[in-house]
């Protein structure tokens, strides 16, 4: 589950605009650490923002793909009519 887009010079996404997930609490996080992990980036950068943000991207959507999986596991968890094959789906997926 991947949803990555094409740089654009001094824009970015943060939080729920820019991961697919169910709506299970990761995104919130997610937006709050990213935005922390954005200014450090620009604060800290290699003095380019541009170059700045996009480093931040691709750091970004590694991490949210792997929570997208996590997260789209525990909704079929919560909606599965079979809780023993539910389990075993859960247990599948970890983050990493």
């Amino acid at each position: 589950m991947s949803h990555t887009w094409t740089h654009v010079p001094g824009v970015t996404l943060l939080g729920d605009a820019a991961h697919l997930m169910p709506p299970l609490g990761a995104g919130a996080n997610l937006a709050m650490l990213e935005g922390a992990e954005l200014a450090e980036a620009i604060a800290t950068g290699p003095g380019d923002l541009n170059e700045a943000i996009h480093a931040f991207e691709e750091q970004m959507w590694g991490r949210a793909s792997r929570w997208a999986k996590i997260t789209t596991a525990g909704l079929e968890r919560l909606v599965s009519p079979d809780p023993a094959e539910a389990l075993a789906l859960f247990d599948q997926v970890q983050p990493s």
